[in-house]
């Protein structure tokens, strides 16, 4: 009963706006044209009641073609709107809250909140009117009847066609929408904020925004692709050189986000986004043959969607399509340019045979281009924990008895010391074994020799090589081998980084003169 007393006192005060407009009008079909009347109506949970017409669909019935006036719906949104200047307007929700859409930051003094990546804005301030909307999910009803596109320039009756796909695929009319008018079935009750063209922003996403204290989104230092949109496959197109311990290269195939896998693309861009500032995430990839699960921070995300995107937007430096430094940190890596100068290299590539003609190609350059790098970044990784992996596997007793008896391949050589080092050393494993970290003893007839004994004089006493302590040592798994190599073969690391490609500098042009600048 509530919404009736709200609905006709909405119809009462439309009334009083203009006398001689009547809120809803419907008309018979043309056959019947002489029967055909004006009626007054009122609105209740989405139908029209009348003294005329004990019940009334308000977009019609399956037996009666009926036309509905929705003038009455254009001045309820010239009272729940609020002109900003500039053709801008905004919407009042019944929470309080005032909000638009704007593909750039509106220039108003009471801008509340701004989300670069989506466009939706906030304003504060108090609005003389009392009428507001009510944003609603699609529901049944919205997917099966007609609806009304309405804004400043009025309304027009359509029906919904699709749900939004992802933050910038706006779920779509089959009339056009105003930017910034509303998509609703009665005057207060809408089911989202046009966009322009055929677009409008569902709730959902508008809920997102207004729950937020400042717009964030996740991200995970990549850039996905389709690789099959039936099978809901997601592929690694970009990846993010500048992401802090970014584990992924191009070709990674996605299959899991924290043991959920993605149903599609809106699905994937919705939980990444979502993702937790500095939680880490639990991602699983395919990467050739292999499956690996990667363990992410997750960061925020600085790019894309309505703002550029080429991996630079986290460090505030300005490039030109000419590869020109424009703007400069204050601090962080690329603090070391200047503005004026002209990048040359970045790494090895001569950017000077680009002629990217809009800020769109530079970008998709520069993420090409990054996305290489840091391939190669993870692949330098790779490489040296499998180095690292072999430095840090000691052999076992038998790995060494095996390496000693390879040696000995000569069958008469009974005398041999490898024979006689692996006939001692077989009897060494067999023998009882102490706790480990502990020297290892061997048991005989008639006495406990310790490691010592075990090396010493019937073995060694001949030759020239080292003790059988010295041996030990090197394989113990509780004893680290410390070698310091000279001086002359240690490479330095931004130096061997580069190598592999595991780093970037740029080489450029400062007022004639060529520097190379390394980022660290």
């Amino acid at each position: 009963m509530g919404n009736v007393t709200h609905a006709n006192e909405l119809e009462n005060e439309f009334n009083n706006l203009n006398a001689k407009k009547i809120p809803s009008q419907i008309k018979e079909p043309e056959e019947n044209i002489i029967n055909s009347k004006e009626v007054q109506v009122r609105e209740k949970d989405g139908i029209l009641q009348s003294s005329e017409q004990e019940v009334i669909d308000l977009f019609g019935t399956d037996n009666i073609n009926e036309k509905i006036d929705y003038s009455h719906c254009a001045s309820y949104y010239k009272q729940a709107s609020v002109n900003l200047g500039n053709n801008l307007y905004a919407i009042k929700l019944k929470n309080g809250a005032i909000i638009g859409y704007n593909p750039i930051r509106p220039k108003v003094k009471n801008l509340v909140k701004y989300d670069p990546f989506t466009g939706l804005f906030l304003i504060s301030g108090n609005v003389s009117s009392k009428y507001s909307y009510e944003m609603s999910d699609i529901d049944e009803y919205a997917l099966s009847k007609e609806l009304a596109s309405t804004g400043i320039k009025g309304a027009v009756a359509g029906r919904f066609q699709t749900h939004q796909q992802s933050f910038l695929q706006y779920a779509e009319f089959s009339a056009p929408t105003q930017k910034n008018g509303v998509i609703s079935n009665i005057c207060y009750k809408i089911y989202g904020l046009g966009v322009g063209g055929h677009g409008f922003i569902e709730k959902k996403y508008i809920d997102r925004f207004l729950t937020q204290e400042k717009p964030y989104y996740g991200d995970i230092g990549v850039r996905f692709q389709i690789l099959d949109e039936e099978s809901a496959t997601f592929g690694v197109q970009f990846a993010d050189p500048f992401f802090p311990n970014n584990p992924f290269k191009r070709g990674d195939v996605l299959i899991s986000i924290n043991d959920i896998a993605p149903k599609n693309w809106g699905d994937l861009e919705w939980i990444i986004a979502n993702l937790e500032l500095n939680s880490i995430t639990n991602i699983k990839i395919r990467r050739g043959e292999d499956i690996k699960n990667l363990h992410v921070k997750v960061g925020r995300r600085y790019g894309g969607m309505l703002l550029t995107d080429s991996f630079l937007e986290r460090f505030n430096i300005g490039i030109s399509n000419d590869f020109i430094v424009e703007r400069v940190p204050s601090q962080g890596a690329f603090s070391k340019l200047k503005k004026g100068d002209r990048i040359l290299y970045i790494n090895n590539v001569d950017m000077r045979q680009f002629k990217p003609s809009n800020m769109l190609e530079k970008n998709m350059l520069f993420r090409e281009l990054f996305t290489r790098i840091q391939g190669n970044q993870v692949d330098f990784l790779e490489q040296k924990r499998a180095e690292q992996k072999i430095k840090n596997t000691k052999p076992s007793p038998k790995d060494i008895l095996e390496q000693f008896q390879s040696k000995d391949s000569t069958q008469d050589r009974k005398n041999s010391f490898y024979r006689k080092m692996s006939e001692n050393m077989d009897e060494f494993i067999n023998g009882e074994m102490s706790t480990r970290g502990k020297i290892p003893t061997l048991q005989d007839n008639s006495k406990t020799n310790d490691l010592h004994a075990f090396s010493g004089d019937g073995i060694l006493r001949d030759s020239g090589t080292q003790s059988m302590r010295t041996i030990y040592d090197m394989y113990d798994a509780d004893t680290s081998i410390k070698s310091k190599k000279p001086k002359r073969e240690y490479i330095k690391e931004y130096e061997e980084l580069v190598e592999y490609g595991g780093t970037m500098n740029f080489l450029i042009d400062r007022q004639g003169f060529q520097f190379r600048i390394p980022l660290e």
